[in-house]
């Protein structure tokens, strides 16, 4: 049966009412077409306008990467980059010393001549470390450098004109931005890829048993066990950050931290020159200001002691002394005052201004070295 012969057949009885009926719809239509036009048109804008806005044109915000690629696109492109991980250790039994895995994780290759950066926890203790190559088996890597702090290892394998994923600026990230997780979860589901966005950046977290802290991204891509040291990359196909962690608690969930590649560039920079990296320090003991005055609204670090001999000593840093800014970044918590640090190296002049009873203090001091 052909259900389109109806459609234009002669109206039978009663078609003349149900002509009518069509036309008063009709009209219904075009009168709520008409309201709809009058209110977005006219009405909305004289709402929204704000006060004392004129009639000059406007120009539209640029977007926010304008060379954004469809995600199947990205994903093509990074996954050859992005490798396992394996930590092999040796265990001893009944007399004979055998190689076991224990523990696996995921890494990106950052240069065409075998540069790759993982977790530090990943190749934490290894006896010996094997990247797997997607397609191309499984090679030893030497560890060129490793930094407890950052939780940032820089391996090297001896492989040339290698696929390899450049790393992106992550200080121009914005929360809502489309971002893509990849890695290898629980060392099986090798080359998983999972979206979300940027659900937060420059979240303090603290280094267990250290006063120090560092920024992380946040983002709600799903991060498993397996997925650290995987990279975080934007719509432009560049790494913004390196999987790391997630917050695993009941009831909890879409909570995934990474390493922002503002970070991960000093680090693997350093790690390839020296093999560890060149840390600035000022000398002092510290803590966000929160935590003494006991109000979350209270903003700066709190310097609770000065190392003798240390070039904050030299320079007049006092404990009770607020650092507010290092140079010209603004310091409010932990976290920001050793992300600026690790702008300099030792032996740099900066410029520290602090609250000292209610007014405030500049001082230039030459930063030393943490051993």
């Amino acid at each position: 049966m052909d259900y389109g012969d109806g459609y234009y057949s002669k109206p039978r009885r009663g078609g003349s009412f149900l002509g009518y009926l069509a036309m008063g719809l009709l009209g219904v239509l075009s009168g709520a077409l008409l309201v709809y036009a009058l209110f977005n048109f006219y009405i909305i804008p004289d709402l929204t306008a704000p006060p004392g806005a004129d009639d000059s044109p406007r120009s539209e915000a640029p977007s926010q990467h304008r060379d954004d690629l469809p995600a199947v696109e990205v994903v093509n492109r990074i996954m050859p980059a992005v490798v396992g991980v394996n930590n092999y250790v040796y265990v001893s039994s009944f007399g004979q010393r055998a190689l076991v895995e224990a523990g696996s994780g995921s890494g990106v290759i950052v240069s065409a001549d075998g540069y790759i950066i993982t977790n530090q926890h990943v190749i934490d203790g290894a006896a010996e470390i094997r990247v797997v190559l997607p397609e191309n088996g499984t090679v030893v890597a030497e560890l060129v450098g490793e930094d407890v702090l950052t939780d940032l290892a820089l391996l090297k394998i001896e492989r040339t004109n290698l696929p390899f994923v450049p790393l992106g600026d992550s200080t121009t990230l914005q929360v809502g931005e489309t971002v893509l997780a990849v890695g290898n979860p629980l060392g099986y589901f090798q080359q998983t890829v999972t979206a979300g966005i940027i659900s937060a950046v420059d979240r303090q977290v603290r280094i267990p048993d250290s006063q120090y802290a560092y920024t992380f991204l946040q983002t709600d891509a799903v991060i498993n066990p397996g997925n650290s040291g995987g990279p975080l990359v934007n719509l432009s196909g560049e790494v913004i950050g390196i999987n790391s962690a997630k917050v695993s608690r009941l009831g909890v969930e879409g909570i995934g931290l990474a390493i922002p590649s503002r970070t991960v560039k000093r680090v693997m920079e350093d790690l390839r020159r020296y093999g560890r990296v060149k840390r600035p320090q000022l000398g002092v003991m510290v803590e966000d200001l929160s935590q003494v005055t006991g109000d979350t609204a209270d903003q700066g670090v709190h310097i609770r002691e000065v190392i003798a001999g240390s070039p904050a000593a030299r320079s007049g840093l006092q404990a009770g002394d607020v650092i507010i800014s290092v140079d010209t970044k603004q310091i409010r918590y932990l976290a920001q005052l050793f992300d600026a640090l690790l702008d300099y190296y030792p032996g740099e002049e900066i410029e520290v201004t602090v609250k000292r009873d209610d007014a405030e203090q500049r001082f230039s001091i030459i930063l030393g070295e943490m051993q």
